[in-house]
């Protein structure tokens, strides 16, 4: 379609071009023989101007000849120009007369003007024959004719290997693509040696494989690692029960029920600790409300629950206000279990402090225990992490606290991290600091 148009363009602007030429002839010639006329320089035979392709003729009010650029039209002659000329060319246009029986006849374009003859009204006409100009406008056309089908079926087959050159490793990627199941996604793709944007595209679709293969095997590990960690108050809850079921003691069941209570307490907060892991997760559910929460009074109301559960001192004299965007449940559970972890491995003191550093808000649980070794401090954030292996389940907890930790607070668009706090000659604990910052409302 291109092609055909830009022929046809390439015709009518040639033929513009062309015919603007020849009117500019004749209006040369009629201006020409009207000199003569002027300066009564006019004889029965006008001069010619070197050109075999154009007749110019005056002619008097009866359409007869008074002067002929033309041997073989004399005066008194008719003219062979219709009589009366067209309105366009008496009006002073150009205009294209056809068949004329003039010169070696055919189609003409026609130029006039009306002059005065020794007092007698004439009228100047000039014909330019469109012979020549039609020739050459036939052989375009034929050229074009031939030329536009070969040329487009020139650029399709080009375009046809190209395109099927270009796609070809296209097409090696989608076959390998579809070859790979959930089961392979250890598999890559192959890259095409050329570095263009097919090579992009199969570097990217790589990275994109590995993202999945990493997100598969730390969903396998979820799944082991939580099945792991729930069958191990399960089996003592059995036992347990079986114990009670096969030699009942009326001394013994009330402790054996006790110890059935807090391993079912674990085994719920076991639970719940894997439901809030997975909201934290579901993409879903992890854009927090927008209502503003006063961190400080969730930390102080926390704060008051863990002193009745543990046995090191907690020193909240360092929270000062602090206000924060989101979902002050998560938030709370945040707070928890930053305690939990501080309680769980102080030897005597937990330091509590919040405080507003620009446009964020900086939370810091501190403890006076072992602290965190600086190779772990990334892991700990990581599911089921348990830093002591040899420490008992009841003292150890789940390892689902700080992940929860972690998600919330990026959740929030903040960020949680471990470092060691000062030692006491610092004015610090000398145990683990765990920091999160948030944005400030």
């Amino acid at each position: 379609m291109a092609v055909i148009a830009a022929g046809l363009g390439l015709l009518a602007g040639l033929r513009h071009s062309i015919w603007s030429h020849l009117d500019t002839t004749a209006q040369q010639r009629v201006s020409d023989v009207s000199t003569l006329v002027r300066d009564h320089r006019l004889r029965d035979l006008i001069p010619s101007n070197g050109s075999d392709a154009d007749v110019v003729v005056v002619v008097d009010s009866s359409g007869h000849v008074v002067s002929s650029s033309d041997y073989d039209i004399h005066p008194g002659q008719a003219s062979g120009f219709p009589r009366p000329l067209p309105a366009r060319i008496r009006a002073g246009h150009t205009a294209t007369l056809m068949d004329l029986p003039i010169g070696d006849g055919g189609d003409f374009r026609v130029a006039a003007r009306p002059a005065r003859l020794k007092g007698v009204p004439v009228t100047i006409i000039a014909a330019v024959s469109l012979e020549q100009s039609e020739h050459t406008l036939d052989s375009l056309v034929a050229g074009l004719a031939i030329g536009v089908p070969a040329l487009t079926a020139l650029v399709a087959w080009t375009i046809w290997l190209t395109a099927g050159q270009t796609l070809r490793p296209v097409e090696t990627l989608r076959r390998q693509a579809t070859e790979i199941s959930a089961t392979g996604l250890h598999r890559r793709l192959d890259l095409p040696p050329s570095q263009d944007e097919v090579h992009a595209l199969a570097a990217t679709l790589n990275d994109m494989l590995g993202r999945l293969d990493q997100a598969s095997a730390a969903q396998r590990r979820f799944v082991a690692d939580a099945a792991h960690e729930l069958r191990s108050p399960l089996a003592a809850i059995m036992a347990q029960l079986e114990v009670m079921a096969a030699y009942p003691d009326p001394e013994r069941d009330p402790k054996t029920a006790a110890d059935l209570l807090e391993d079912t307490l674990r085994l719920h907060d076991l639970v719940e600790g894997l439901l809030a892991l997975a909201r934290s997760e579901d993409p879903a559910a992890r854009r927090p409300s927008d209502r503003v929460v006063d961190l400080d009074e969730v930390v102080l109301a926390e704060v008051r629950h863990q002193r009745g559960l543990s046995t090191a001192a907690i020193d909240a004299r360092g929270v000062s206000a602090g206000r924060v965007r989101g979902d002050a449940e998560a938030l709370r559970r945040v707070v928890r279990n930053l305690l939990d972890n501080a309680r769980r491995h102080a030897a005597h003191h937990v330091r509590v402090r919040l405080d507003q550093h620009g446009d964020a808000v900086e939370l810091t649980v501190s403890d006076d225990g072992t602290g965190i070794p600086e190779p772990d401090r990334l892991r700990v954030f990581e599911r089921f992490t348990r830093l002591d292996e040899a420490r008992s389940r009841d003292a150890g907890g789940s390892g689902l606290g700080l992940a929860i930790v972690g998600k919330v607070v990026t959740a929030h668009g903040g960020v949680a991290y471990a470092d060691q706090d000062p030692p006491p000659t610092d004015g610090g604990l000398g145990g683990a600091r765990l920091v999160v910052r948030l944005p400030s409302a």
